[in-house]
């Protein structure tokens, strides 16, 4: 069962017992959804994921399976990580409560290792970029890693206090995770999820329904024309093509009955009549509606934007062409916007281009996310590569030359920059100007409000990722002003997921199950960030910022809000840890000494 990825499928309209027509035979089951109840609760449906729930290693029945001997019991500590080999595999070993629990040693995202990390209760954090995993079972309690970690049966000797660990011997010598496994769409349901968007956010509530044990049918419309792909990557790699960006291959979506409808975006949607309008002209029916349309680049206010050689960043097919203009000594760049997306595209061009600049509005890039100090010194550290800084500035005309090419950048202040090509990083826009007619609520800003399960106002409607505005803290469901919007790829991963057990039943509130992290990378330097401090008023910096090796805490009052740090692991993750605990940092602990308080982090 699927959907040709290749081009768009022809979709019929939709009329009373009659089904989507899809590209290939096989996608012919499935007929149109019954109502459903507003508010569900756990079926048959969650009991199937119930006993899905469990990552799946998969191996040949006839493969050898061999036990290895790690340790003595009285080596490992409580709550201390360890890391053996077990023939060509590193297994990683804890111990807490007494019990001793063996899993892959390596995070599921970059592969990180993960005894680099952190453990605490029952849970192993990365130090990279904020992946959790459970100790026990290996499944994702926080994202961006997008498989469990394999997790091995543990015997202790009682005769020799030898701790042994099970593998198979040949399984998975290549990888470090373990994928949970797919079910297929039954003829017997005919529930129809419609996902708009193929983002994170899409494509994690599309593979949650389905590892989750979701049999309806699952489609995803998209006006992209590649399946789902990392976006963190194409400001860092912009040579990458999409097909070298997937998060899955087109075998395993198929596998899980995955339908996509390429290079089709939506026009409308009608909620009484629970269907949506696709741009070819068609309607699509739905029994549950997903919204991840994300965002949009915000486009740069001024005369002459219709000129050659100017570039939002948005699809890989964007970064390519910026790559091949741009991989050029003879071309000069200008990159207007400070944001992660033109910070990140400035260091990556500018070993290739004649030069690059950054055109800002502000005195100092970062200021508002990490303060000024740390910001003039990303500033500073893009100059010590070559990047050229004009702050403080606005650009008030492009101009171009008889081929209609860019060829100036006006600045309001009377300064002209000479210009080959043209990246704004402005930061996006949400994408729901389709919604404005419909029941759906927008905010003033255009994100959709939605409660702590990621539902809309309207029934059976949930809205994920960078669009929605939700409750990050508890007890503001019901306060508009204390909604949100955090446009990080662990979040819009983590809401996919959301929405997806919300609608089967099985959720629990996005502001007592996630934490937000994210993370930049520039001139192989990581930033981490953990928290979200959207206004503070103090920065406590500890560390070195000239040698890029420091942890900050942005403050509002007496409470840290967020950390920030460079070369300082596992500071952020550990924090990440307090947060998910639903404990707090004050200001006091953090001004003398940027550690002492993780102690509270294994206290009840």
């Amino acid at each position: 069962m699927g959907i040709n990825c290749t081009k768009s499928p022809k979709v019929k309209p939709q009329h009373k017992n009659q089904q989507v027509e899809s590209g290939t035979p096989a996608a012919q089951s499935g007929s149109l959804p019954r109502e459903a109840d507003s508010e569900r609760k756990p079926t048959d449906t969650g009991k199937d994921a119930k006993e899905n729930s469990k990552p799946t290693l998969e191996g040949d029945e006839d493969e050898e399976i061999k036990e290895y001997m790690l340790c003595q019991s009285e080596d490992l500590h409580e709550n201390e990580m360890k890391v053996f080999e077990a023939g060509e595999k590193q297994v990683l070993v804890v111990k807490e409560n007494g019990k001793v629990y063996a899993m892959g040693a390596k995070c599921t995202h970059f592969g990180a290792p993960l005894n680099s990390g952190i453990f605490c209760k029952g849970k192993v954090y990365c130090p990279w970029h904020g992946a959790c995993f459970n100790s026990k079972t290996g499944d994702i309690e926080e994202f961006p890693a997008l498989d469990p970690i394999p997790v091995y049966p543990v015997n202790i000797d009682p005769t020799t206090n030898e701790v042994k660990v099970t593998l198979r011997n040949n399984s998975h010598l290549n990888s470090q995770g373990a994928t949970k496994t797919l079910c297929k769409a039954s003829e017997d349901n005919n529930k129809m999820v419609v996902i708009i968007g193929s983002g994170a956010a899409g494509h994690s509530c599309a593979e949650t329904l389905r590892q989750e044990g979701f049999s309806g049918r699952v489609i995803i419309v998209t006006k992209d024309e590649a399946l789902p792909y990392d976006r963190t990557k194409l400001s860092k790699a912009m040579n990458l093509e999409a097909n070298k960006l997937s998060l899955r291959s087109h075998e395993y979506y198929s596998k899980g009955d995955i339908e996509f409808v390429l290079n089709v975006s939506v026009q409308g949607v009608d909620v009484e009549a629970k269907s949506v309008l696709l741009s070819n002209g068609d309607i699509l029916k739905y029994t549950y509606l997903v919204i991840a349309t994300g965002g949009r680049p915000r486009p740069i206010p001024c005369p002459g934007t219709h000129l050659g050689n100017i570039f939002l960043l948005r699809t890989p097919n964007d970064a390519n062409q910026i790559d091949a203009f741009a991989n050029n000594k003879e071309v000069h760049v200008v990159i207007v916007g400070t944001s992660f997306i033109g910070m990140e595209v400035a260091a990556y061009l500018v070993d290739k281009a004649a030069s690059v600049t950054v055109v800002g509005r502000s005195s100092t890039p970062f200021i508002h996310v990490f303060g000024p100090l740390i910001g003039k010194r990303l500033q500073q550290f893009h100059e010590e590569k070559g990047v050229k800084f004009i702050m403080d500035a606005e650009v008030g005309e492009l101009l171009g030359n008889e081929e209609g090419n860019l060829t100036e950048v006006c600045l309001t202040s009377g300064r002209v920059l000479k210009a080959d090509i043209l990246v704004a990083g402005l930061g996006v826009l949400p994408s729901t100007d389709f919604l404005r007619d419909s029941e759906i609520i927008l905010d003033s800003r255009g994100f959709v409000p939605v409660d702590e399960r990621l539902r809309t106002n309207c029934s059976d409607v949930y809205a994920v990722g960078d669009i929605a505005s939700f409750p990050l803290r508890a007890k503001e469901e019901c306060d508009a002003r204390k909604l949100v919007n955090i446009g990080h790829w662990q979040m819009a991963l983590h809401h996919g997921r959301t929405a997806a057990l919300t609608i089967l039943g099985l959720s629990q509130p996005i502001n007592e199950t996630t934490v937000p992290f994210f993370w930049s990378s520039m001139f192989g330097k990581s930033v981490r960030y953990c928290g979200y401090a959207p206004d503070f008023d103090d920065v406590i910096v500890h560390g070195d910022i000239d040698n890029l090796k420091f942890a900050a805490f942005l403050c509002d009052k007496e409470t840290v809000l967020a950390v920030v740090t460079m070369n300082c692991d596992p500071l952020a993750i550990q924090f990440a840890a307090l947060l998910r605990q639903q404990k707090s940092l004050l200001k006091s602990e953090v001004i003398n000494d940027p550690q002492s308080w993780t102690t509270m982090l294994q206290e009840p």
